[in-house]
């Protein structure tokens, strides 16, 4: 039983043994790395991909979006950050998925980059459909998204301006200057047929994989908020546990960079409008980023008895919810607390083992320093130095909101397969609220 610094048990869950599921496959499409070995090299260089988004990424200049400000100092309904950690130069393969390219404009984006990087693992998996290839009767997928994507907000402008027509001709605008004014309004959205719906759901996300993937096992998308990713590979791993499937394609993709989505998170006084630095004195708030991963999952018997590579081992899984706390998005102690706790309990090993953490590490002075304040309690008794990292991969490429989690994950994975700790981008004088001296934490440089 883990135990805080008071010694007062930290409540685990009794959940049984908990079968090893080994990652036999790992793919990305991240920002400035189109696949996961340019996303390795990027993650040991410390390359940061946070920049200025291009002006054309939002429906109109960025001038109509953004206003100089801060939290708590912003107009309503604009942004006072403008830059992110943006995948660019991707093009889908639709040869090869048999997509007629005239109906891609009405597939998301975040669709498009789940089948990608869901053939990608699998074929970094070794299973090439050619001489060796899974059972697709028995492979089932779990997609994370959160948002569903930005075609969504963009189809809803396209059928508001119906009203916004009428409107403006009630105002006493001419019917010629109305449809002018509608047409530049709609110019850049993606038009409405039968293809719109499913083309921008997140609950299709998953189901879009499993079409073009054949894949006949069961197929879901998870959303839970920063923690979606997890979520997916934790009921991809209860899945392969019961026997429902062989094999899980267990991934994440979020692409939400659109301006509501920055004028909301700056409304809440979230963003940071100049970097992202976790755990460092000078972090301002969470700089927001998109991108796609997927794992190949399969139980870690089966993949030693197939040849499998086994990349890392997944040995526990712990959840928890904050319960009531301080607000809805505040950060809480006690939920961290109680999900680590699960989590090593379900391993069968104690946390003060461990000597690399990938953490939430949003680059919020108060978050950084509740989540060093919880894993303080876990490894209390440690002696203090440096001795266990911990870093974040929101230093290089931001937040990703739903696929944050797959993203910290494959950093982790890579890490263990080969043996290396990696850097955490840009970190340079320790967050002052955090006792350092005390603690046996060091961010890796």
């Amino acid at each position: 039983m883990v135990k805080d610094s008071k010694g007062n048990e930290i409540e685990g869950l009794d959940q049984g043994p908990f079968e090893p599921i080994a990652v036999v496959g790992i793919s990305a499409l991240m920002p400035d790395a189109p696949d996961i070995d340019a996303f390795w090299q990027n993650i040991l260089d410390a390359k940061v991909s946070i920049r200025t988004l291009r002006d054309d990424r939002w429906t109109g200049p960025m001038k109509h979006f953004y206003r100089e400000g801060g939290p708590g100092n912003i107009e309503e309904g604009f942004t006072y950050s403008k830059i992110g950690a943006m995948v660019e130069g991707y093009e889908f393969d639709w040869r090869r998925w048999k997509q007629p390219p005239g109906t891609l404009s009405q597939i998301d984006l975040s669709q498009q980059w789940a089948v990608s990087v869901a053939a990608a693992a699998i074929e970094q998996a070794g299973y090439d459909g050619v001489e060796k290839d899974i059972d697709r009767k028995r492979t089932g997928v779990a997609f994370a998204n959160a948002l569903g994507g930005e075609n969504r907000n963009l189809s809803n402008i396209r059928i508001y301006s119906n009203h916004v027509s009428e409107l403006a001709k009630a105002q006493g605008l001419p019917d010629s200057n109305a449809k002018a004014f509608v047409d530049s309004m709609i110019q850049n959205t993606p038009r409405i047929n039968e293809d719109t719906m499913p083309g921008e759901l997140a609950n299709v996300v998953a189901g879009r994989v499993a079409n073009l993937l054949d894949l006949q096992g069961p197929n879901y998308a998870m959303d839970a908020a920063c923690a979606s990713s997890l979520a997916a590979v934790l009921d991809a791993c209860r899945a392969l546990q019961m026997r429902q499937v062989d094999t899980m394609v267990a991934g994440a993709t979020d692409r939400s960079l659109d301006a509501p989505t920055y004028a909301k998170f700056s409304a809440i006084g979230a963003l940071s409008p100049t970097h992202s630095t976790p755990f460092d004195a000078g972090a301002n708030g969470f700089v927001m980023g998109e991108g796609a991963g997927a794992f190949v999952l399969k139980r870690l018997n089966d993949a030693i008895h197939d040849g499998d590579e086994v990349y890392a081992v997944i040995r526990g899984v712990g959840g928890s919810s904050d319960g009531r706390g301080k607000g809805i998005t505040a950060p809480s102690q006690r939920g961290q607390l109680q999900a680590i706790a699960r989590a090593y309990e379900q391993a069968g090993y104690n946390a003060t083992t461990v000597e690399l953490i990938e953490a939430h590490g949003t680059s919020t002075k108060v978050g950084d320093a509740t989540e060093l304040g919880s894993l303080s309690l876990i490894w209390d008794g440690s002696p203090p130095g440096d001795h266990v990292a911990v870093g974040s991969i929101k230093s290089q490429i931001g937040h990703l909101k739903a696929a944050a989690g797959i993203a910290g994950l494959i950093k982790s994975a890579m890490a263990l397969h080969h043996r290396t700790i990696p850097p955490s981008a840009g970190f340079k004088t320790p967050n002052p609220t955090v006792d350092w001296g005390n603690i046996p934490f060091f961010v890796p440089t």
